[in-house]
């Protein structure tokens, strides 16, 4: 049973465990389920099955969360170097190779999850700190930047040819004299200046160096736009007829070189992604082993809470408090008043109630359909300040469980889920005042607006036995 899979997860990862690594390679369909669901609910950017990239959230891509998900699933004690770098590439510059401790922890007094990370930069570093100071911005420069340009313009024939006696006589000549940099050299040199603006730990410090120097401007695509960057602006010296010394070419590059890594940030966003992961995954598995039997309708109230707090990694609930229209969808919609939210909410898990204590009567094609009607309501009602569509397919899980069922929102059919709710909207649309007013008080009056989109049978999402 995948519920079963899921407690006995959690109860893993509360003391900083997880499952063999054998035992999580293995073909086990239960594990493969949960971590199928857990990638449908986590932020990332996909290849969809038209072809078109798609960004949910982050631009880290499905792979490399699923890669993320099995390493936190495990007893593994650090994400290693080839997942970090995958993970911490941004804007086409590649990750720090490099591998990254964590620690899974686990609050029993407010029951909350959390994950601890090895720091790989510090917090309130940032790359234009060159600019805060022009001591070390004029050492990073003459230093760092200006070997390193000198080396990019010796490469390549078309900036030798801006400047080719003075390039000959430095490439050739001049070179003997001072001997050209060793990339270790380099970034050694940056170690020296950061340490003179940056007060902290000398392992953040080499972090950085390396980044800079390694990463951001040694990766092809900076070299490149530099190269295109400088050629172009040659070629406009040419048109006005300003002519261009070898050290005119060196200063112009290394000024725009210098431009170019100001404008980098470094891969925070992506660190909050991979910690984001690792509380989507804790969520799921919560979600999963949860059930709403036997319980009254004030308890079932909790339970949803307690799924959207954990989808928000906060301590507490929070409801709206603004009333709202939304204009993602296909067709513009309303939502309850904000008055109306707990009488809507009240509703609801009335509905949850009756439907569970009935569920043994009802045929799995019409259990179907209320779970359904249910999600659909839930969305109208968005009672949440924030993650109300990941709480809302939670509880889908949750409902289709006690049916020994399990439904897996994949990221590559979203297109698919959307148009399902657009299509509910449209029909929704024609009679909205009514149906929102109903959902907190004459519920009974919304059943026959929504069997017009129901009745079509459209499963939104990958129905598998649990």
């Amino acid at each position: 049973m995948v519920r079963d899979c899921a407690i006995k997860i959690l109860d893993l990862i509360r003391n900083n465990d997880g499952l063999d690594k054998s035992e999580l390679l293995k073909s086990n369909i239960e594990i493969q389920k949960i971590i199928d669901i857990i990638l449908g609910e986590c932020r990332c950017s996909i290849i969809d099955k038209d072809g078109n990239y798609a960004r949910f959230g982050s631009s880290t891509d499905i792979r490399v969360i699923k890669l993320l998900i099995q390493i936190f699933l495990s007893n593994a004690k650090e994400i290693p170097p080839e997942v970090v770098s995958m993970a911490l590439t941004k804007e086409g510059v590649i990750g720090p190779f490099k591998n990254i401790s964590f620690e899974k922890k686990y609050n029993s007094k407010d029951d909350i999850y959390n994950i601890k990370m090895e720091e790989i930069f510090p917090n309130e570093f940032h790359v234009n700190i060159f600019n805060d100071n022009i001591e070390v911005k004029e050492r990073f420069m003459k230093d760092v930047i200006k070997p390193y340009v000198k080396d990019i313009i010796f490469e390549n024939e078309i900036l030798m040819s801006k400047s080719p006696i003075g390039a000959y006589i430095n490439k050739h000549i001049v070179r003997l004299l001072v001997p050209q940099k060793s990339n270790e050299q380099m970034v050694q040199d940056l170690i020296v200046i950061l340490k003179s603006e940056i007060n902290s730990n000398p392992d953040l410090i080499d972090n950085i160096a390396n980044y800079i120097f390694i990463n951001i401007m040694n990766n092809k695509f900076f070299k490149d736009e530099l190269v295109s960057r400088t050629v172009d602006a040659t070629e406009l010296q040419k048109l006005g007829r300003i002519s261009i010394g070898f050290n005119s070419l060196v200063e112009s590059m290394a000024y725009e070189c210098l431009q170019m890594i100001e404008l980098r940030s470094f891969p925070y966003g992506e660190i909050i992604s991979i910690k984001n992961t690792f509380n989507t995954l804790v969520a799921v598995l919560n979600v999963l082993s949860m059930s709403f039997e036997d319980l009254g309708e004030d308890e079932i109230l909790e339970k949803i809470e307690k799924i959207n707090v954990n989808y928000m990694n906060k301590s507490d609930v929070k409801y709206r408090d603004k009333n709202i229209e939304s204009n993602k969808y296909e067709v513009p919609i309303e939502f309850v008043d904000v008055e109306n939210i707990k009488d809507g909410m009240k509703n609801l898990c009335k509905m949850i109630k009756v439907l569970l204590d009935k569920k043994d009567e009802i045929d799995t094609s019409v259990y179907l359909k209320e779970v359904l009607r249910i999600h659909y309501r839930f969305i109208r009602i968005e009672p949440f300040d924030g993650a109300n569509g990941r709480t809302a397919r939670a509880m889908v899980n949750i409902l289709l469980s006690s049916k020994g069922m399990l439904g897996i929102f994949r990221k590559e059919d979203r297109k698919d889920y959307i148009e399902y709710i657009n299509e509910a909207n449209k029909v929704i649309k024609k009679n909205e005042k009514k149906y929102i007013k109903g959902l907190s008080e004459k519920t009974m009056e919304c059943i026959g607006l929504e069997n017009d989109f129901l009745d079509k049978d459209v499963i939104p999402f990958l129905l598998v036995k649990c």
